[in-house]
């Protein structure tokens, strides 16, 4: 995974700007100033920065080193003390983190598709409930899979602006359980263009559902935008939000 990032982690913030619509989703959960929250995959920290603000600390932690290295100059140029930044797996949660350290956990940008099986995926919900609080809150947004998978989605919306084009799409072959998911990235100023290719798991709803270690949480809603409406299987995101 670290491979795919490196390549485009300059670029990342003109790819993937920190929306105002995210920043009101984040701000809807009641954060205050007593909070310890964790990003996981927090890619170039942006997500963290803004949290930090409202929290008491955030700590994000990437597998990428080249975005972590830019989030903390980030950190250094705006002052943000309470912000923390680890080069780390997010299959080592429960090594990293001390048990109940967190009140929120978020897990946003398709990260969690990452893990390439639902065993994986089911024992980081376990890692997750053991670093979360009582009653904290598990926050994790990915693309609706079923939906990708039943229209045999091949393309995704193109990413346009002044600086960067960004292509994505799938590559479908029913006899692997995983999504080739390849893009391509060509910036303005140098017409430079960047292929790269990695393996999703194409998580769905159900599967969530069904995870034995869902039980580890008292509640789980599904929301299909960051405006909190609730999930249904025409929507193209599905946004997760795990009690303990």
């Amino acid at each position: 995974m670290s491979e795919f990032y490196q390549s485009i982690a300059k670029h990342y913030d003109d790819i993937f700007p920190l929306s105002d619509v995210l920043r009101k989703f984040l701000f809807s959960f009641g954060i205050t100033k007593e909070d310890h929250i964790l990003d996981i995959g927090c890619a170039t920290g942006e997500v963290v920065l803004y949290l930090a603000h409202h929290a008491h600390t955030v700590t994000g932690i990437d597998l990428d080193a080249g975005l972590i290295e830019i989030a903390h100059s980030k950190k250094k140029r705006r002052g943000t003390e309470n912000a923390r930044f680890l080069v780390g797996d997010m299959n080592a949660l429960d090594s990293m983190f001390g048990p109940s350290e967190f009140r929120i956990i978020v897990c946003l940008g398709n990260t969690l598709v990452h893990l390439l099986s639902t065993d994986g995926i089911n024992d980081f919900l376990r890692k997750v409930a053991r670093v979360l609080d009582d009653g904290g809150l598990f926050i994790f947004q990915i693309l609706n899979y079923k939906k990708i998978l039943t229209r045999k989605t091949s393309e995704l919306p193109l990413i346009d602006n002044d600086k960067i084009t960004f292509e994505r799409r799938y590559d479908h072959d029913m006899h692997k359980p995983l999504l080739a998911f390849k893009t391509s990235l060509t910036v303005k100023s140098t017409s430079e263009t960047i292929n790269n290719s990695i393996n999703l798991y194409p998580l769905q709803q159900v599967e969530l559902v069904k995870m034995p270690n869902r039980h580890l949480f008292r509640s789980i809603r599904f929301l299909e935008w960051f405006d909190g409406r609730i999930f249904s299987e025409e929507d193209d995101l599905l946004i997760g939000v795990l009690q303990k």
